[in-house]
């Protein structure tokens, strides 16, 4: 068997035409849909990139395999000694190539993101340009074409194509972002009175603060992007962008798909469509940003297309409603390659509902965000609880939780009405904490050992603090500083002892501590 696994970066499984999207924005991926299995409660356990794919390829959850956010010690994948794969936790490729597959990728993450244990899963592993951001689908097509027609007679390989174009900044021509408002109305919501109390949440990729990085920017793609969300005008030329990106990723997929029925091996050919995370437009009053553990950015799409088994399934097996992680997809290839699934793995699999079987759905799940906040979230049938442990520069409050089902938008905080709700939700994040760092043999928590310095690689929250003041927003500073404030007691200094001996101005504070002779020439 040949799989293509197929990972879209920031696409939104609600903004697919084959999750029921208003707007046909991915003809190509609805067509494979059609002889496939749609997941419709598919989640990362990790966000966003490079917690996301470390947890895919890992088969672990961030709070196992220590990597929970973008830098530092949150970013340290715990990589285990010796001179080969580990035996009960290798990586997904390198399980995959125990089996006698050969794996692949076409990808710039793995430098995009420091990532390099990523590189491990595969024999061969290409960057479709020199640039390490803001490769388009085109790009990645030309080398990844390339790769599948030489390797079309071979069988038994595994090819990982990693597509950038539905995220930030949209860099597709125009005209897709044209042709996506001509697919219908942008969304309703967020309406005007919405976008309008979106004023008072702070943050970078807020409606008022929608580019700032560093300091404030103008859009650099003024044609898909405003400067800011302040009517719903900014708000359609955002969403249309998006969509426009998202077309035009389709587009290009539509030319994978035509490339394998030319070579004569579509039928001979798994492909597997998901994400590495969603996009918050207007949620939690977050735009075109991945940056909390909320329901639009955990959710992602899954699409499995698994030739001899999906093709030949009644219409009624096509949609699975199980509660899923993103880490139950390693244990779930290997099962249907026949592939010993490693005991080290923490996933479970879900191979079943590919055969048309039905399969028990998990209670909650937890899901995890490190890069713009440090959250956690509890996600149930119908609801979502979202506790903050580091807001970043961001206005995220420190404990909410929403009826997802009846409050798709995230509008409604359930706490103050239903302490019991919330009772049972703390109880749950508990109990998961406890089973992964509360043991024998159990690592501390990431998440916990870097709160310290928290999510601050992409912004300063008191560089932020003094924006909010030099905008008029004193009272949003004063929140802001307000919640940063550290617990009683705590003292900043690194968890463990440091490690550098010679620290930036160690020599001269030495130097005028102690007389130090000049020395003689």
């Amino acid at each position: 068997m040949r799989v293509i696994y197929v990972d879209v970066d920031t696409l939104r499984a609600d903004h697919t035409t084959a999750y029921g999207y208003h707007r046909d924005t991915t003809p190509n991926l609805a067509a494979l849909a059609e002889k496939s299995v749609v997941f419709e409660r598919y989640y990362c356990s990790d966000s966003p990139c490079l917690p996301s794919r470390t947890a895919l390829t890992s088969g672990q959850f961030g709070i196992t395999n220590g990597v929970i956010g973008h830098f530092g010690e949150a970013a340290r994948f715990r990589l285990d000694s010796g001179h080969g794969p580990h035996p009960q936790r290798p990586l997904l490729g390198q399980r995959l190539q125990q089996g006698g597959y050969y794996t692949a990728a076409v990808s710039m993450f793995a430098e995009r993101h420091r990532a390099y244990h990523f590189l491990g899963n595969f024999r061969e592993s290409i960057r479709a340009t020199d640039q390490l951001n803001d490769e388009q689908a085109g790009e990645v097509n030309a080398v990844a074409l390339d790769w599948i027609r030489r390797h079309a007679g071979e069988d038994d390989w595994y090819l990982h194509l990693t597509y950038w174009d539905p995220h930030t900044p949209y860099l597709a021509p125009t005209e897709y972002a044209e042709r996506a408002a001509a697919l219908g109305p942008a969304p309703a919501w967020p309406d005007q009175a919405t976008i309008e109390a979106h004023a008072e949440v702070y943050g970078p990729r807020s409606a008022l603060d929608l580019h700032y990085f560093v300091g404030p920017r103008d859009s650099s793609t003024p044609d898909t992007m405003p400067d800011a969300i302040r009517d719903r005008a900014d708000f359609e030329k955002l969403i249309n962008g998006f969509d426009g990106a998202i077309l035009y990723w389709d587009e290009h997929f539509g030319h994978l798909l035509r490339t394998l029925e030319e070579l004569g091996i579509a039928d001979q050919t798994a492909i597997i469509v998901s994400a590495d995370h969603g996009e918050a437009f207007g949620e939690n009053g977050q735009y075109a940003e991945h940056g909390l553990a909320s329901e639009p950015i955990q959710r992602v799409p899954l699409v499995v297309y698994w030739p001899g088994l999906t093709d030949r399934l009644p219409e009624a097996a096509r949609r699975d409603n199980s509660l899923l992680y993103h880490i139950d997809l390693a244990p779930t290839i290997c099962d249907l390659l026949d592939i010993p699934v490693p005991e080290g793995w923490q996933g479970t699999s879900f191979a079943d509902a590919i055969r048309g079987e039905e399969i028990a759905s998990r209670e909650y799940l937890v899901l995890g965000h490190g890069a713009h906040s440090y959250q956690r979230a509890v996600r149930t049938r119908d609801h979502l609880y979202i506790r903050t442990f580091h807001p970043g520069a961001f206005r995220a409050e420190w404990e909410q939780c929403f009826d997802v089902t009846n409050d798709p938008h995230l509008t409604h905080d359930l706490l103050p009405e239903s302490p019991e709700l919330g009772a049972r939700m703390r109880s749950l994040l508990a109990e998961w904490t406890w089973t992964y760092t509360g043991g024998p043999g159990a690592l501390p928590d990431p998440m916990m050992t870097t709160l310290h310095i928290g999510p601050t690689y992409y912004n300063d929250p008191a560089r932020y603090v003094a924006h909010l003041r030099a905008t008029g927003r004193e009272h949003l500073a004063d929140d802001l500083e307000a919640r940063l404030r550290a617990v009683p007691g705590a003292t900043r200094v690194s968890w463990h002892a440091p490690d550098d001996p010679w620290p930036p101005g160690r020599h001269a504070a030495l130097a005028r501590r102690f007389t130090v002779k000049e020395p003689h020439t």
